[in-house]
């Protein structure tokens, strides 16, 4: 498939004021993209009706028709309802107007003077976004229209050809061919359906074949067999045939009806045709496009929650300025502000790790340093947040660790595994263990929480993917993911035992210098720590 030119993808700006819209511009100038103007939601409405777009900047106070109304079309229209839209606006925030915005379908509020860094990030995670669902479903179509045109040409070499021909042929083609009798039982199959299934000539004929049908399919593929032949049109249906290693495939069952003269039915002719890639491929896709879906609503919930906070601190703060208000809980309100501010940083930081990484922009600057004091320094830049948690978190080390990592990213790992630790399973004791096996350094996290089933272990290592509901706890899921490949990028493994109710523990091991990479497989340690994982329930 021919990749689509970087131009293919267009945002809409809509400002009627031209030089607000020349600001954006030189903000978002890029070759990644094109940028489209409308000077009015009337002209951003024509400009909807001619082509896609992957996000779309739109002025809250317009002439005529404003931000608001244009974006309440915009939604009503099901080919833009899921387009994301940005609103921008200038002067003080108001948090009525965020409110509102959000009701209408944003998915972001920002105030102008905009800033450039911030604008450029939120436009390309959608930019993304949208290139990816395009890819998708453009291979979901390219999938489907091959296998169309195949099932198409080889039911006409079918229908055209002799009795002699039609079996030299079915049993050179790679799909299982089969005919039947106008009663349904079938009179022959082709090598590569014996090939495939196990069973023996004489085991298929007639009705020996349903044995290979899985049987949680059998009931519901003779009855719609059935119900083909009582109909007398073309039968079609989707069902697990057994392999002849025991194993189950999906495949397209297909049969046309075989006219005589005076247009009846004299037989049927049917192909079984493997589509358990397409089926994989669809899973696939469908799961991707969930996943972007889950994570826009994910995003937008926590962005806006410090947002509005933040906004409701300063607010607040500002009546008790200009009102005489008392020093000690203006301070208070200032303390929260800044919070609410750290964690929207954190939230934006994420967000530009899952880029490098996607992106293969991630690089390491390798520098020695000694593990247990930069673990150290993680536990205390967290203390205040493990305290409000009620965490009691233990660092142990025996002595010095020290080896050739990159310092700000083996901190993020340590960071994102305790601040984990601390947001799931909150009350209880965490201990932080460093420790070191010939030219291996390990990291453990332990904690006493709610624990992980067997069955999550390994997606939750997976970007936007958590063991638990959104509804309980914050985040983005993307903490364990960046954890993980930050360890790959040192050569490291990352991995966790853990079983309900008993709590878990994160171990991490890096190599401390890329020799020890080849040489960690003598370590009796690892290997036992290797086999309690592998062993873990």
């Amino acid at each position: 498939m021919v990749e689509p030119m970087a131009t293919d993808v267009e945002i809409l700006i809509v400002d009627d004021r031209a030089e607000d819209l020349l600001v954006i511009e030189s903000i978002l100038a890029s070759e990644k993209y094109r940028l489209v103007r409308a000077r009015s939601g009337h002209d951003a409405l024509r400009r909807l009706l001619e082509r896609d777009f992957a996000v779309i900047l739109v002025d809250v106070v317009m002439p005529g028709m404003d931000g608001f109304e244009l974006a309440t079309v915009i939604k009503q229209r099901e080919r833009s309802r899921y387009t994301p839209i940005i609103f921008l606006t200038a002067g003080e925030s108001n948090i009525d107007f965020i409110y509102r915005g959000y009701s209408v379908g944003a998915v972001d509020y920002l105030m102008k003077p905009l800033d450039a860094d911030v604008l450029r990030a939120k436009v390309a995670i959608f930019v993304e976004l949208f290139r990816k669902d395009r890819r998708i479903r453009e291979q979901v179509e390219a999938l489907h229209a091959a296998e169309r045109r195949e099932r198409e040409l080889e039911l006409i070499a079918i229908r055209t050809a002799n009795e002699q021909r039609y079996r030299n042929l079915a049993e050179a083609i790679p799909q299982i061919v089969w005919t039947a009798s106008e009663e349904g039982s079938i009179t022959y199959f082709n090598r590569r359906w014996y090939e495939y299934t196990g069973q023996t000539t004489s085991g298929a004929k007639g009705w020996g074949w349903m044995s290979a049908i899985s049987p949680d399919d059998s009931e519901r593929c003779i009855t719609g067999w059935r119900e083909g032949l009582a109909g007398q049109r073309v039968f079609e249906l989707e069902c697990r045939l057994r392999r002849r290693d025991g194993e189950l495939g999906w495949h397209l069952c297909r049969a046309v009806p075989e006219l005589g003269d005076g247009d009846r039915i004299v037989g049927w002719l049917g192909t079984f045709t493997d589509c358990d890639d397409l089926k994989r491929a669809c899973g696939t896709a469908e799961r991707a496009v969930q996943a972007r879906d889950e994570f826009l609503s994910i995003a937008s919930h926590e962005l806006r929650t410090p947002l509005t906070t933040l906004q409701l601190r300063l607010r607040s703060l500002k009546n008790e300025l200009t009102g005489g208000g008392q020093p000690g809980a203006m301070l208070r309100k200032v303390d929260s502000s800044l919070r609410q501010g750290s964690r929207l940083v954190k939230l934006v930081e994420s967000l530009f790790d899952l880029s490098r990484i996607t992106n293969g922009r991630l690089t390491l600057q390798r520098e020695r340093f000694d593990l247990p004091e930069a673990v150290q320094e993680v536990v205390d830049r967290l203390a205040e947040v493990a305290a409000l948690a009620g965490v009691d978190v233990t660092v142990e080390a025996l002595g010095a660790v020290d080896g050739l990592w990159d310092r700000l990213r083996i901190e993020q790992i340590v960071e994102n595994l305790l601040s984990n630790a601390i947001k799931y399973a909150a009350g209880g004791p965490v201990t932080v263990t460093v420790s070191t096996c010939d030219d291996i350094a390990r990291i453990t996290v332990a904690d006493h929480g709610p624990g992980i089933a067997n069955d999550d272990l390994q997606r939750i290592f997976e970007p936007f993917e958590r063991a638990t509901s959104t509804l309980g706890y914050g985040g983005l899921g993307l903490g364990l993911y960046i954890a993980r490949e930050y360890t790959v990028a040192h050569g490291g493994t990352i991995a966790v035992t853990s079983s309900p109710g008993d709590g878990a523990t994160f171990s991490v091991e890096l190599p401390r210098s890329f020799v020890a990479i080849s040489s960690v497989a003598g370590c009796p340690e690892r290997q036992d720590a290797i086999a309690k994982v592998s062993k873990a329930p």
